[in-house]
């Protein structure tokens, strides 16, 4: 299934996923949207985002696969970010079962 995916799609997925986690990221810095320029960069990356996520389903990926791989790696990239990026601090059990949770959603999409 996954092998019928244009590399033009997936790199639209990539490009879903980054910027879901930079949008994500600069939600930090909008201070509960009371700064009006990091709130305008925040929408402005989450209205890209949404536009390039709905280009790739004209394209013809499914929404039945392309949101379960979404829900997998939205999250491994953002926790990846908060941890190196942000400092945020993560025990290791806590980013363990974090990842498998993701993983086993983007298992899931497979079946």
């Amino acid at each position: 299934m996954l092998a019928q995916i244009p590399l033009k799609v997936v790199a639209m997925v990539g490009l879903v996923v980054v910027t879901q986690v930079l949008g994500s990221t600069l939600l930090v810095k909008t201070e509960g949207f009371r700064l009006l320029g990091w709130s305008l960069a925040c929408v402005a990356v989450y209205a890209l985002s949404f536009y390039v996520l709905a280009e790739t389903i004209r394209q013809g990926m499914a929404l039945s696969l392309v949101m379960p791989i979404l829900a997998a790696l939205v999250p491994l990239a953002t926790i990846v970010v908060a941890v190196t990026v942000l400092g945020e601090q993560a025990s290791w059990p806590r980013l363990g079962l974090l990842s498998l949770a993701c993983l086993l959603i983007g298992a899931a999409a497979t079946v």
